[in-house]
């Protein structure tokens, strides 16, 4: 008999909601990220100042991202994620009505505060998660995440072509809205600490872990190194390939998909399970493939191939963070996530920086700096791998449930 299907999927009550506020987030980030860089080409920027704005909101995220802990222990975690998300939805709204260039830094620091909702959100999703964490992780972070990012750009690329650009950002607020609902609706309520683990959980003491210090050095490397290659992407499509806004859109799709693909064989492949790192190396190798793609292929065909290669930069995000919240100590998950944040999400804003500068000299060269960085790193993540040895279990990515498989 098939199984009655629930609106939580079999998570429970309170993380089913965090799993549909997270699709509602992932649907809005998914709705304009593959134009972004062109509606900020539209307003008047100069491609350097294209991958200066991309870049920008690096350092608001660490002003915003390395109190998260603290505050979410003083204030809560509900209060601060609908505060963040409520300011980032009003900065997409800000960015579908600007006419100039300039304008955009609402929506930067907008994002850059909304990025807070993160970390907050996988220490909620920990705690109440109990011996089922690594499950309650994967379909909240992973594959529901994945499938609203692989719809949301084919929705907003129909929009973009009928209404223009400004739509796209007009649907991420929408999408932020049923996001917030459903975040409205968590516990409000937070873990008990004793003394001793309120003394000290600091983030000198997370970071005493080598463990945790290797992983995110290398998480900090990985994105960086994808995210030089994939920011521009967008940009080298419609000035070298001269594809139009709304196909851009519409075939960013396939990146998302092949994230799902990606995650639905690591569930079912034990050995990457027991060595995730091992996962990553496959996932950062396709995006270098992708790129490879992007650079020499002209074929839309091709083109469409290479987005499915591309969804291995969050495929590999979200293998990190598994494995970090299974090797981090208890006391310090918290400010381990926001770690993982900070270092992650820094890269990918530093990242269109440099891609700027490289684009300007010649469209390809940010394409070909990165998948040769790429190719340098996956031999050092296998050595990483190597040395940690297997997880023996602990980092078991869970068979997905036929009611959602």
């Amino acid at each position: 008999m098939l199984r009655r299907w629930s609106w939580h999927l079999g998570l429970g009550r309170e993380l089913g909601n965090v799993f549909w506020a997270m699709v509602g987030i992932e649907g809005a980030f998914g709705s304009y990220m593959s134009i972004w860089p062109l509606w900020i080409e539209a307003l008047g920027a100069p491609v350097t100042i294209v991958g200066l704005v991309l870049g920008s909101s690096g350092f608001l995220r660490l002003l915003s991202l390395g109190p998260s802990a603290s505050l979410a222990e003083r204030f809560g975690i509900r209060r601060l994620i609908l505060i963040a998300r409520v300011i980032a939805g009003l900065g997409m709204l800000s960015a579908a009505f600007a006419t100039h260039w300039t304008q955009l830094f609402i929506m930067v620091v907008g994002s850059a505060i909304g990025e807070l909702a993160f970390p907050l959100t996988q220490t909620h999703v920990s705690a109440h998660a109990g011996a089922n964490r690594v499950r309650a992780f994967t379909l909240t972070f992973n594959i529901g995440p994945a499938v609203a990012f692989a719809i949301s750009p084919l929705v907003s690329g129909a929009m973009v072509a009928i209404w223009g650009m400004r739509a796209a950002f007009v649907l991420a607020a929408c999408c932020t809205a049923v996001s917030l609902f459903f975040f409205s609706r968590m516990s409000s309520a937070r873990p008990v600490k004793s003394s001793a683990e309120a003394t000290t959980s600091n983030y000198r003491e997370t970071l005493r872990d080598g463990t945790v210090r290797r992983l995110l050095a290398l998480q900090f490397a990985a994105i960086f190194a994808m995210a030089l290659g994939t920011s521009f992407v967008p940009t080298f499509l419609a000035d070298v390939r001269g594809l139009a806004p709304a196909t851009i859109t519409t075939i960013g799709a396939m990146g998302a998909t092949g994230s799902v693909l990606f995650g639905l064989c690591v569930a079912r492949l034990t050995r990457l399970q027991q060595e995730p790192l091992l996962g990553i190396a496959i996932a950062i190798g396709l995006v270098a493939t992708s790129l490879t793609v992007f650079a020499l292929g002209d074929a839309l065909w091709l083109i469409v191939i290479a987005f499915l290669g591309r969804g291995g930069l969050f495929s590999a995000w979200g293998l990190f963070i598994a494995a970090l919240s299974e090797v981090t100590d208890e006391r310090h998950r918290a400010r381990a996530f926001a770690l993982c944040e900070m270092m992650g999400g820094t890269a990918f804003s530093f990242a269109p920086m440099l891609a700027g500068m490289l684009y300007a000299v010649r469209p390809v060269l940010p394409l070909a700096v990165a998948t040769g960085v790429i190719l340098l790193l996956i031999p050092v993540v296998l050595l990483v791998q190597h040395r940690l040895g297997r997880f023996g279990g602990r980092v078991v990515v869970p068979q997905i449930e036929p009611e959602i498989a």
